[in-house]
């Protein structure tokens, strides 16, 4: 069976417990607290020597990084969720790398420092950090919008593991100061789509913006 590990209330992982149950795959999640370091320990360290969740382990591989691992299932189980043409299967993983160098950290920026900070009493980022944090989202948003006013989810108007990656990010400005996105309606009824799936509520997605955040 395959084995996830994860942190209930960190984004990266929900994007992956999303996939597994989009998939219908039978898994098993151990939880690694990253506030209590359980990721510094030496045993977690064996498993991920840069000591990160989520960590994939799938018959003798582990693996990292959450949008490697939305592409090994999907080319592993050769779903309808991923492209198997080579064109499209490049336009998935391209919108997965702009996910993982663009979207997270500046989305990260925001619900660290509006949203679990103020829960937890540690500290956020300065305002000047949020403020260009906020301008580059909104130039990004602007260009993200035409596609979203046109179609359901990111690669067509059909779901797909592209979206298990995008959407949890989108939601993790629901309590920061760009909630609502009301600004792009195109955007904001996505992210509303991808928290409705059934795959949200079983995966736990609210926890990542839950008032139970406590260090």
């Amino acid at each position: 069976m395959l084995k996830l590990h994860s942190f209930t209330r960190s984004p990266n992982p929900l994007k992956v417990r999303m996939a597994l149950n989009e998939l219908g795959l039978p898994h098993e999640i151990k939880e690694i607290n990253l506030f209590k370091g359980e990721h510094m320990s030496p045993e977690f360290k064996k498993i991920n020597p840069m000591q990160g969740v989520p960590v994939l382990e799938d018959d003798g591989l582990v693996l990292s990084e959450s949008n490697a691992i939305l592409a090994y299932l999907g080319r592993k189980l050769k779903t309808s969720l991923w492209p198997i043409d080579p064109k499209l299967e490049a336009a998935a993983l391209q919108w997965l790398f702009f996910e993982s160098t663009l979207l997270i950290r500046r989305c990260g920026i925001l619900w660290w420092s509006e949203t679990i900070a103020p829960k937890t009493g540690m500290e956020g980022m300065t305002e000047g950090e949020l403020v260009e944090a906020t301008e580059d989202l909104m130039d990004t948003f602007d260009r993200i919008e035409p596609l979203l006013s046109g179609q359901r989810y990111i690669l067509s108007n059909d779901f797909s593991l592209v979206d298990c990656s995008i959407g949890p990010v989108m939601n993790m400005l629901r309590e920061t100061r760009l909630r609502g996105l009301s600004k792009w309606p195109g955007i904001q009824a996505y992210a509303d789509r991808v928290r409705a799936r059934p795959s949200w509520k079983i995966s736990d997605g609210d926890a990542i913006y839950s008032s139970t955040w406590k260090n």
